[in-house]
């Protein structure tokens, strides 16, 4: 149902009711907000706290965009008579009425307390809104207002409410070229790119790196799984969690304290699965005496940082010797069926399979099942029914299956008393991993730990779960977990430069094994050399060059996977001189992995261009205005967090307000922060403590430190990043086009430096005290242009001598 017929439905049931304050907050305008102009409720803060006062609604995340305020109908906030019917009116008009005057100002002293630019007051029937933040000269109350003075004309007009005040409304800034006079040339001026046919077309690959991207993600990831030679894989690509990275870009200080803030969060104080020493000493004998059997352990890490990775190697290769007399059950709920109607029967259908298949246990098998039950058995002959017995044999006989037949029947219940006759005759008890729920959506992931808890609870044995910080927040705060004491362990990131040369060489050995071994499928059964060409040369690359290192550690954040995705980007990538490496191989060298050839790889993807959409590295000069300055402002923003974190608490976590007022003391409008910090969050260069995801405060990542520090000093990234960048001077804009040579693409980047050059030079003196500082960046920038011409020189004469010397 469209927002308008909701309106209309919002009319019909209101009628004439008078209502009071906090009735016309409840029935209209929450209403008016969710249902009618698209505000999700996690863009909407109510009772927003901002030096001991409250507003009624702050609108937008993740940095606000307009404060609401809600009166109560013919009391505090009544419009004047005559303006009725006006879409458009003076502010000043509206203050005639002392009542109204008081409610102007209480909202705009809201607005500009919080740094916030639009003002909307409104009694439910009726609703003015302004601009209180300015950059223009003109005081807010000698502004002109958007007036709706009944839901009748919101009906009427409600194309007009729907592209001032809807969320998409406010988004495009309908808005301020109503109230402003601001025409559309705020917007910025279209992208090169715009103009480029075939923009987004994908790179075609040769027979040969399409090989070699397949085989590259066999030998990388696939080989892991494969249950053959699991334990060997774990045992020689595992790394430690915990340890510090040598190369990430921010403090060690803010890397100590990701999870600090944890214990407070949730009420649990959680201990790390590793010491100095090893394994957490204490989670090994959880393990093994299963003193905590009452409730689940659960490992808490963020994305890809490992935490499969350790449950595997903790049950398969450091406690194996232990676990001899245990039953392994590992449900991986990342890899399951995304749809299980019944999650409960799922699992218990799981267990089955895996008790069967893997363990090699009839649970349905007479002898067994007599054996689980022979308590019951005897009770049974003690019954009446065991009269028979003597009696009537053959009727007893029948009797005894037909109870036993009725035990069964109940699965999981059959299930339980199973684990419990094993445990008790065997001496072998279950453990049972429930892993990557936390891929899963909230409501899947609290009834698989309701499971957890259930099987931890009244089952034997240990019970694992893995979540994320964020997941473990929401959950235990207001979720299924809240009822429960929990054991807490974290997984902190291992080292990546480690996981990646062990991956490799487990790769490349297993490369070299897979002539008749069988761990090539057929279809993969050509290019073994050229595979084992590009593995050489990227082991050389991460043993000897730090660079390449440092970038693959800080762009993937310490997340594991992400360092592999970018990895096998790179194995086959169109961008990557694979044939080359061939030739070296077979001359005997190994291939030097140029670092602009990776960034290249890892920036475009399969694409002949940079697509900001399907890329995973972030474009940090896009602007959402015509404004030049703002080029700079995600960078300023970030080391602005930056710089802020360091000085604060060792959490590293800075007020959204103090962002908001740092952006506008250098000149900028909360309309251009406020993408900013949201592109920063979405793309990982911000992170949010738990539950506080849109609203901060926020810490910088390392991949958002790299970037403002590193990045931008590039010459393959401002090379990727110039098309899909809008060019404000018309004398720049005519010179930056499509250019294919690599001389070409070294003058275009020559421009787009001097062009970034004179928008820096616009920004307000004293802009060299800030936390960011272009002219060093383009300092550096200029120079690493200079060494990619130098490069392409070297290179273009060594082509030259190859073929005179074929001559």
């Amino acid at each position: 149902m469209s927002g308008k017929h909701k309106l209309q439905d919002l009319i019909r049931e209101l009628g004439s009711d008078s209502l009071n304050e906090a009735t016309t907050r409840h029935r209209i305008i929450d209403r008016l907000l969710h249902d009618c102009l698209d505000w999700s409720p996690s863009s909407v803060t109510a009772e927003h706290y901002e030096d001991g006062e409250y507003a009624d609604y702050v609108l937008g995340a993740p940095t606000p965009e307009v404060v609401v305020e809600a009166k109560r109908e013919g009391v505090h906030f009544t419009l004047p008579a005559g303006l009725a019917g006006r879409r458009s009116v003076d502010l000043r008009s509206l203050r005639d009425d002392p009542l109204c005057d008081k409610a102007v100002r209480q909202v705009l002293r809201y607005c500009q307390d919080r740094g916030v630019p639009i003002a909307v007051l409104t009694n439910g029937r009726q609703l003015v809104a302004f601009y209180a933040s300015r950059q223009d000269g003109v005081p807010p109350l000698n502004g002109r207002a958007l007036l709706f003075s009944s839901l009748d004309e919101m009906l009427a007009d409600f194309d007009s409410l729907w592209n001032n005040l809807s969320r998409e409304g406010i988004g495009l800034k309908t808005l301020q070229r109503h109230l402003l006079g601001k025409s559309p040339r705020a917007l910025p001026p279209p992208k090169p790119s715009d103009q480029i046919q075939g923009y987004k077309t994908l790179r075609i690959r040769t027979h040969l790196e399409t090989d070699l991207k397949q085989l590259g993600e066999l030998f990388l990831q696939d080989l892991g799984r494969s249950r053959s030679i699991s334990a060997d894989f774990i045992k020689n690509c595992y790394c430690a969690t915990g340890a510090l990275s040598q190369y990430s870009a921010v403090s060690k200080e803010i890397l100590r304290s990701r999870y600090a803030a944890l214990e407070r969060s949730v009420q649990a104080k959680p201990e790390s699965v590793t010491t100095r020493l090893g394994i957490n000493p204490s989670l090994t004998a959880i393990t093994m005496t299963e003193a905590l059997s009452n409730r689940p352990i659960v490992l808490v890490g963020d994305v890809g940082v490992g935490k499969s990775m350790f449950i595997r190697h903790l049950l398969e290769v450091e406690a194996r010797d232990l676990l001899n007399n245990a039953y392994v059950f590992y449900i991986d709920f990342g890899r399951e069926p995304a749809l299980a109607t019944d999650l409960k029967s799922y699992v218990t259908r799981r267990l089955v399979e895996q008790l069967r298949e893997i363990h090699h246990v009839d649970f349905e098998e007479s002898e067994f099942v007599r054996a689980v039950y022979k308590k019951e058995l005897e009770l049974l002959r003690k019954s009446p029914v065991g009269e028979y017995a003597d009696l009537n044999p053959t009727l007893y006989r029948e009797k005894e299956i037909e109870y036993l037949i009725g035990l069964t029947g109940r699965t999981e219940a059959h299930l339980k008393k199973t684990f419990e006759h094993l445990r008790k005759k065997k001496r072998r008890s279950p453990i049972f991993v429930l892993d990557n729920i936390d891929q899963r959506q909230p409501s899947y992931q609290e009834e698989v730990f309701l499971i957890a808890e259930s099987l931890a609870d009244g089952w034997p044995g240990t019970v694992f779960v893995s979540l994320r910080p964020k997941t473990l927040y929401e959950s235990k705060t207001k979720g299924s977990l809240s009822a429960y004491p929990l054991k807490v362990f974290t997984v902190s990131p291992p080292k990546i430069d480690q996981v990646i040369l062990r991956r490799l060489e487990w790769a490349h050995e297993k490369l070299l094994q897979a002539a008749g071994s069988g761990a090539f499928a057929t279809q993969f059964s050509v290019n073994a050399p050229a595979m084992r060409a590009v593995l050489e040369a990227l082991i050389k690359a991460f043993k000897e060059n730090r660079e390449l290192n440092e970038i693959i550690d800080n762009l993937s954040g310490g997340n594991v996977r992400s360092a592999l995705e970018y990895l096998n980007t790179f194995i086959g990538s169109p961008f990557v001189s694979v044939q080359r490496m061939v030739e070296i191989a077979e001359r005997g060298g190994v291939y030097r992995v140029p670092i602009h050839e990776f960034m290249r790889a890892i920036i475009y993807g399969d694409y002949n261009y940079y697509v900001p959409s399907e890329s995973k590295i972030c474009n940090v000069f896009d602007i959402d205005t015509d404004d030049g300055r703002e080029h700079f402002l995600l960078l300023m923003v970030l080391s602005c967090v930056e710089a802020e974190g360091v000085a604060g608490d060792s959490l590293g976590y800075v007020e959204s307000s103090v962002i908001r007022s740092f952006g506008q003391s250098a000149g900028f409008s909360q309309e251009q922060i406020a993408p900013k910090i949201a592109i920063a969050l979405s793309r990982g260069l911000l992170s949010a403590p738990e539950g506080d995801t849109f609203n901060g405060p926020f810490r910088i990542t390392t991949i958002g430190s790299y970037m403002y520090k590193s990045m931008v000093q590039r010459f393959s990234y401002l090379d990727a990043m110039v098309l899909d960048t809008p060019i404000t001077d018309i004398k720049y804009r005519r010179l930056i086009r499509d250019v294919q040579s690599i001389n070409e693409r070294l003058e275009r980047a020559r421009i787009a430096k001097n062009y970034f050059d004179e928008q820096w030079d616009r920004l307000p003196s004293g802009s060299s005290d800030l936390p960011f500082d272009w002219t060093i960046a383009s300092a550096a920038l200029a120079a690493d242009i200079d060494k990619a011409e130098r490069r392409a020189q070297d290179a273009a004469r060594r082509r030259d001598e190859a073929r005179n010397e074929g001559v």
